[in-house]
């Protein structure tokens, strides 16, 4: 807590230890004892490196109590020497690490009473002797099973066994297993831990933070210089065949293939100076560029010929999507993903999955088909519907490794297509607002999903359509959805890995079954939905169409419910009225009410209110949700029925991209970026054009009472709109040769205060969400927290590029 490191004094106002920390599920606080620290101080005093020794063994404290019932009477303690009067109890060896020091000489379970002849009852005396005995023979006094010895093992330097440098290898974070960590799990102090992986390069297991590397492409990584030599010559474009341990468990481990991200920042490595306690940065090189950049050389695939079966013709259209996130954006964080997309455009290289795998648009993203894996890009997220489009460079696959599914293009408002037959295509000119346009209540279906080598079907029927909404997390503001109709079925297809499923009727293809995407606060509940095909068809159109990402729909920036007519009629809809929609459609139950405005960028004459009934749009009746949710016009003229009368009203409408962040600043270890819809839909006010979601760990902005979820609106005295702004005053704040000398220095063991870190203190002013003005005071921090940017075009095959600012 914010409590470590102040002393501990006791009834005389004596410091006697410092505050270490605390357990975090009891009351119970730890102390460092103060005999350590002054030890410590008059190293540092004389501008020398403390000596810490180690035997690469823990010992545990008990009382003379328990001792006694482990035989050790203290008059025996005495009679060899070890006078133990006095004392609150004895040292126990807990663990001895394999290849350490004190293996094969202690045992667990021995009760080490004395050190070259001098009594240890406790850690600060038994580590008063080690620290001074680095690299000589020391003689413990040794009780075990009923009888003392004496044993002798070599003190080993504790600096040899505590990581003093980190590679920085695309996102993950890389270095020396530690003496601490290994003993954790009594494992040998042997390997590269995987402190971080913000791109998932070496964490692909379920070991997390307990990742330990000991083989790449077979050669063994005891040490981070071992790593670094197997690196040494290897391409970006070259697959990784990583063996990893638990360092908890070292008896589970795994082995899988890593693939470089295609885009990160340059690879560094950190070193600490043991004079100063400072880092230094030097590039490292080893790695070598990449030969073709699109692609990773796999073996050609083995796939089966084209079937010539419907369903296996579907399974062979599915596509492995693997998703390694850059950095936070669009309201998530780093979260690995991978999923089942579906090819719908072979010769456009255009893969159909569901919104959940690709929530943050900085990910690197792959496809694998078979044993071909190619290098991706985010086409295009619907801003209105649970899909996205990726895009893949299709003349690097081979012809015969997926067949043609035949989706035509379809233009709005005109939607020519019911459903889609395999091979061919059957029309029936019909457009998105009728109601053959959709699968209907009753209807039999069946879902095909796959995940490359096996394919699922489950049969059903349409049991309802209704209306889909999600929740936006008022923590990560996730994409919402709504104003959108899915159907459901009966009975309900159970929870598959898969994302993405083709519901078929009659061999033709006539909706999606797809996983929404989740809040990373609510869990992964993996809810699936219904969507009709035809709602999609318009996007894949335009991406066949044009290589820059589709035009943004409109909205009106209101969530309409459906209100029954006989409720309709009683707040006021006519009765002529009600029977001319009956007329047009004889299903037709219900009307569309507005449920609740967004607050988000709209004109003054925004003039909808939460209750109105929407009649008809640009003298249209409005008989589905389709007629309200999307328009190309930037006005449309609404009829409306408000408290029982009927007012015609002009309604601008407002842009709504998918995928539209295509640029991330990252300063002083906050994620800058513009504010996507859902920030829009609950901000009270919009301060700039700049917003910040998130922060790196441990980073400047998160000692101020950080807020996330904020507009910045002026930096250092300097007013923010854009971020282009935002550029312009880094490069005013930032001291260009501050951190070269700054490197220099400590690689040369200059002593160094605190505060000449290359940086300065900066004021930020921000906006939060709900309107309320808020201050901060920052000291930057070029080394750690240098900052760069990730920008994209605007072509949907563009991929991230990372530059240093």
């Amino acid at each position: 807590g914010g409590s470590s490191g102040s002393p501990v004094v006791d009834v005389a106002g004596d410091a006697v230890a410092l505050n270490a920390g605390s357990a975090i599920r009891s009351s119970s606080s730890f102390f460092l004892p103060l005999q350590r620290v002054v030890y410590a101080l008059e190293h540092v005093r004389q501008g020398r490196v403390p000596p810490r020794g180690t035997l690469q063994a823990v010992f545990r404290h008990v009382t003379h109590t328990e001792a006694a019932r482990l035989g050790l009477d203290p008059g025996a303690a005495a009679a060899e020497g070890v006078d133990l009067a006095g004392t609150t109890g004895v040292l126990i060896v807990h663990k001895v690490l394999p290849a350490g020091p004190a293996a094969g000489v202690l045992r667990v379970g021995d009760i080490v009473v004395g050190v070259d002849g001098t009594a240890v009852p406790g850690f600060p005396e038994l580590f008063g002797i080690v620290d001074t005995a680095v690299g000589r023979s020391i003689g413990m006094r040794v009780f075990r099973k009923g009888r003392f010895a004496t044993l002798h093992a070599t003190v080993q330097d504790l600096y040899e066994v505590t990581p003093a440098r980190c590679l920085r290898i695309g996102f993950s974070f890389l270095h020396d297993l530690s003496f601490q960590e290994a003993a954790q799990g009594s494992a040998a102090v042997s390997g590269v831990k995987v402190s971080q992986d913000y791109g998932g390069l070496f964490r692909r297991n379920h070991f997390a933070e307990r990742t330990v590397i000991h083989e790449i492409n077979y050669q063994p990584t005891p040490s981070l210089d071992a790593l670094m030599r197997v690196l040494r010559g290897v391409r970006r474009d070259q697959p990784l065949v990583v063996k990893v341990k638990d360092f908890k468990d070292p008896r589970e481990e795994a082995v899988f293939v890593a693939h470089f991200p295609p885009v990160s920042p340059a690879d560094v490595l950190f070193t600490r100076s043991s004079a100063t306690g400072f880092w230094s940065t030097t590039p490292f090189d080893g790695v070598l560029p990449a030969l073709q950049s699109d692609m990773l050389p796999d073996p050609a695939s083995t796939r089966p010929p084209v079937s010539s079966s419907f369903a296996g013709r579907i399974l062979q259209c599915m596509a492995w999507v693997d998703v390694r996130p850059v950095c936070p954006a669009d309201g998530h964080f780093y979260r690995n993903l991978g999923g089942c997309g579906l090819v719908v455009d072979r010769g456009r290289g255009l893969v159909l999955c569901s919104a959940r795998l690709v929530v943050n648009p900085t990910s690197n993203l792959s496809v694998t088909f078979g044993a071909t894996r190619i290098a991706a890009t985010l086409a295009y997220v619907h801003p209105l519907y649970p899909v996205a489009f990726v895009k893949y460079n299709p003349e690097l696959l081979p012809a015969d490794v997926v067949p043609d599914l035949d989706l035509p293009n379809v233009d709005p408002p005109n939607v020519d297509l019911p459903g889609v037959n395999l091979p061919g295509v059957d029309l029936a000119n019909l457009d998105l607002s009728s109601p053959r346009a959709r699968l209907r209540i009753g209807d039999m279906v069946s879902v095909l999903s796959g995940t490359q080598s096996a394919l699922d079907r489950i049969d059903a029927a349409v049991s309802s359509r209704q209306l889909l909404s999600t929740t936006a997390c008022g923590s990560c503001l996730n994409q919402r959805f709504y104003n959108t109709e899915e159907f459901s079925l009966s009975p309900m297809p159970p929870a598959v890995d898969a994302d993405v499923g083709v519901v078929v009727k009659d061999e033709r293809i006539c909706g999606l079954w797809l996983c929404l995407p989740e809040c990373v606060h609510d869990g992964d509940r993996h809810r699936h939905v219904g969507l009709d095909i035809a709602l999609v068809l318009p996007a894949l159109a335009q991406l066949r169409r044009e290589d820059t990402t589709p035009a943004a729909v409109r909205v009106l920036d209101v969530e309409f419910v459906r209100q029954p007519i006989a409720t309709a009629r009683a707040l006021g809809v006519s009765l002529p009225r009600l029977q001319q929609i009956m007329r047009t459609d004889p299903r037709a139950c219900s009307m569309l009410r507005v449920r609740r405005i967004l607050r988000v960028r709209t004109p003054d004459t925004l003039s909808l209110e939460v209750g109105d009934i929407v009649l008809e749009v640009n003298g249209r009746d409005v008989l589905h949700i389709d007629d309200v949710a999307s328009f190309t016009s930037k006005a449309v003229r609404l009829t409306i029925v408000r408290q029982g009368r009927q007012l015609e009203l002009d309604m601008p409408t407002t842009p709504f991209c998918g995928a539209n962040t295509r640029r991330i600043i990252y300063w002083a270890g906050m994620y800058l970026q513009q504010p996507y819809y859902t920030v829009l839909a609950q901000a009270t006010r919009l301060a700039s054009d700049v917003y910040m979601f998130a922060h790196f760990n441990g980073a400047p902005i998160e000692a101020t009472a950080y807020q996330g979820n904020t507009f910045i609106n002026e930096i250092a005295e300097h007013p923010i709109t854009t971020l282009d702004d935002v550029v312009r005053v880094i490069q005013l704040v930032k001291d260009q040769g501050a951190l070269a000398e700054f490197n220099r220095r400590v690689g040369e063991d200059h002593p160094l205060r605190s505060g000449t870190m290359p940086g300065r203190d900066v004021t930020i002013r921000t906006v939060l969400l709900n309107g309320d003005d808020a201050v901060k005071s920052v000291r930057t921090n070029d080394l750690y927290f240098g900052p760069w940017q990730l920008t994209r075009g605007s072509r949907i095959d563009d991929h991230w590029t990372w530059e240093q600012l």
